[in-house]
């Protein structure tokens, strides 16, 4: 899998309670760790020169808010319970109107085994009203500091239609 520079990398300590019955992290819980990521991205500096200027949350306007619209995941290898952080890589896929797509990872720190990959599609919207807004122009420049490539899942070729004809 290509290494998905320039993404940010962020160390998550496995939980107890992210473990099912299984054995495994639960797979609903693939997705509060692409969360965590995503607010930490929006934790980083605004920009690379100012490191104690403002974060590139707060370049999204007051009375906005990041709604998630969609999400997909692919699981690669089960995670197990274990004392050593896994590390979740997310960055930019595309920058729309009013929306943008984040990729991910959860993966070792060295990237020799990748459990699972992810993307969401986040959209800005306003708080008052609850419908989306354009993404200004400074947020979008702070999110293209983190462009990368498509996800890649592992989908078919041409999706086959399962329904049965009447």
């Amino acid at each position: 899998m290509p290494d998905p520079a320039p993404a940010a990398r962020f160390p998550l300590q496995l939980r107890f309670g992210d473990i099912d019955a299984y054995g495994h992290v639960n797979n609903a819980t693939y997705f509060s760790y692409f969360e965590h990521a995503r607010v930490q991205l929006h934790q980083l500096p605004a920009g690379p020169a100012s490191p104690s200027g403002p974060v590139i949350r707060d370049l999204a306007g007051h009375g906005t808010f990041t709604l998630v619209a969609g999400q997909e995941i692919e699981y690669r290898a089960p995670l197990v319970l274990r004392p050593e952080p896994v590390y979740v890589d997310v960055w930019v896929t595309h920058v729309g109107g009013s929306s943008f797509r984040t990729g991910y990872t959860v993966a070792e720190q060295d990237r020799s085994a990748v459990y699972a990959i992810g993307a969401s599609t986040m959209v800005l919207v306003d708080r008052g009203g609850g419908h989306p807004v354009q993404l200004p122009e400074g947020y979008r420049a702070a999110l293209r500091r983190f462009a990368g490539p498509e996800v890649p899942f592992r989908r078919p070729a041409q999706a086959q239609d399962v329904r049965q004809e009447a």
